[in-house]
């Protein structure tokens, strides 16, 4: 693979998360990259010997700036904690300071310009953050990455609505809607090919997903490899945002996000569904079946019972 020699120190925020350990793991397998990672001085996270670790206060910019100057690209996938602290604001504000060439910040969902995605406060941070990169873009490059669903960690968990172990779903709209989802290893080897492939990532939001599917057609497929009737409850996408609402209004965040990212996801209106908006061709990202990423997951539940 050639590679653009501009982009070859790369330190990587937040990667003891789910998306940053395999992001870790693609740029630790690549011999080009130099890589190092930026944490928490309180975590207790453990890396790999060979990675270069700058354990540091969060809040503390100079030690960011200074963690951050030689850098070429900055990737944060702080999850939803860096996102209450509003940690890619001052991120960004550290990178133009220590003159880091490229940000990719903690975009990875579905389409956060769709009109929709203002009802979910998560996704206001992220539109917030994006719009402040373009300001800057003329001092620091950015890449925007929306994937869709994680759909291996949606599939494992049941926040898609599919609930493995007890063979029940819920259905969104009587799961009828296409949305679009790239498993977490494939988001990984997407960064990586974002960063080979600047020409067609630099200042722009890109799309990858592996596949676009209805909750009907996991459906079928979970109820063949599990050999089993689903339990099905049905719910309208309106009431569900009625629902995340209510969550938030109550003071239950993590309930009310999810509840409003179901909503919106899967009503049919577009913030989900990539098809016609993808660059896995152009990047030369490999795609899996939505078959093979159901099989899979019922696998692996399989082996954690």
């Amino acid at each position: 693979m050639a590679h653009n020699n501009n982009y070859k120190n790369i330190i990587l925020i937040g990667a003891s998360g789910y998306l940053g350990k395999h992001i870790l793991a693609e740029f630790i397998a690549d011999p080009f990259f130099n890589v190092t990672v930026l944490t928490r001085a309180s975590s207790s996270a453990t890396f790999p010997s060979n990675v270069n670790v700058i354990k540091i206060d969060y809040s503390d910019k100079k030690a960011i700036v200074k963690a951050l100057v030689g850098q070429d690209v900055a990737i944060s996938t702080t999850g939803v904690g860096g996102l209450t602290d509003n940690f890619d604001r001052t991120l960004i504000e550290a990178a133009l300071e220590a003159r880091v060439k490229w940000i990719i910040p903690d975009e990875f969902t579905l389409d956060t310009t769709h009109p929709l995605a203002a009802k979910v406060p998560v996704y206001i941070s992220k539109m917030t953050i994006a719009e402040l990169l373009k300001k800057h873009q003329s001092q620091i490059a950015h890449t925007l990455i929306s994937t869709g669903a994680f759909l291996d960690w949606g599939f494992d968990n049941g926040f898609l609505g599919f609930d493995i172990t007890n063979r029940s779903v819920t259905l969104y709209d009587e799961g009828k809607h296409l949305i679009s989802g790239t498993t977490v290893p494939h988001i990984a080897k997407g960064v990586i090919a974002a960063i080979r492939h600047p020409e067609l990532t630099l200042n722009r939001r890109i799309f990858i997903a592996d596949i676009s599917f209805t909750q009907q057609q996991a459906l079928a497929l979970l109820e063949k490899y599990t050999n089993a009737k689903w339990a099905v409850t049905n719910i309208n996408t309106k009431d569900e945002l009625k629902n995340g609402e209510e969550y938030l209004k109550n003071g239950d965040f993590m309930k009310g996000i999810r509840s409003l990212i179901m909503s919106i996801a899967y009503n049919g209106e577009g913030a989900c569904h990539f098809e016609g908006k993808t660059s896995n061709k152009a990047l030369e990202l490999e795609t899996d079946s939505l078959e093979k990423i159901v099989k899979e997951a019922v696998e692996r539940n399989k082996a954690a019972h």
